[in-house]
């Protein structure tokens, strides 16, 4: 009795050990690889969408140019990510107590200037799939225009702007350069002087009164150079 009950599991271990060796891959065909720079920095550039406030006062889009700077916090899937952006823009010129037909003056041109500290997610961890490395990004962050300033009293100053982001990194083995793409929004609030709530007589306010301000979204698509630099 005892020999058949060997001689059953010694023919089981042969049955099982080929099926076990089967599931998964092995390290050189799986679709995942160890990341292997903690540290980045990429040259971007790319078109931003400024959003409209309820006026049209707010600055607009144009083409943005800037460095970001990554570094991996350990082994965890977390990275610290700081980013300097400058970015063409123009607004209207809005004149109070002028009739709807004349209240547009023109356009100013003038660049604004994004800081942005924020916290990087890895979505694959700290390797890629398939060489590729999706990733979520929320921080805020400062953007300036340089006192901005017409006959209203318009100005923008510098504003709080909250960011949030998601990007895809190209990973190739054995590089230290490679691409990355990036959309990431930027929200901030824009003040609206006193002559906006202008009272002239027959002529409609730019905005009502008690109105403040109001919040607008910039939006940029980039492109970036990714220099990887570092050790694991």
């Amino acid at each position: 009795m005892r020999a058949r009950l060997l001689q059953t599991a010694l023919l089981l271990a042969g049955v099982v050990q080929p099926v076990v060796a089967q599931v998964g891959t092995t390290p050189d065909q799986s679709p995942f690889r160890d990341l292997e720079k903690r540290q980045d920095i990429t040259l971007l550039a790319g078109p931003s969408f400024g959003g409209r406030d309820k006026v049209g006062a707010a600055p607009r889009g144009g083409v943005a140019v800037g460095l970001r700077y990554d570094i991996r916090l350990g082994n965890s899937p977390l990275a610290f990510t700081s980013m300097f952006v400058r970015q063409a823009a123009t607004r209207d010129i809005l004149q109070p107590g002028q009739p709807l037909t004349n209240r547009n003056g023109g356009s100013v041109s003038r660049a604004l200037n994004f800081f942005d500290a924020a916290f990087t997610l890895l979505l694959t961890g700290s390797k890629s799939w398939h060489s590729i490395v999706p990733s979520v990004t929320i921080g805020a962050g400062l953007v300036s225009g340089g006192g901005i300033t017409d006959s209203s009293n318009f100005n923008f100053s510098n504003k709080f702007a909250p960011n949030v982001g998601f990007g895809v990194k190209y990973a190739r083995d054995r590089s230290r350069w490679t691409l990355r793409a990036d959309v990431t929004n930027r929200i901030y609030n824009v003040k609206y002087p006193d002559r906006f709530r202008d009272t002239t007589p027959g002529v409609p306010r730019i905005v009502a009164p008690g109105t403040n301000g109001g919040w607008t979204r910039n939006t940029m698509v980039t492109l970036g150079l990714v220099r990887e630099i570092g050790r694991r």
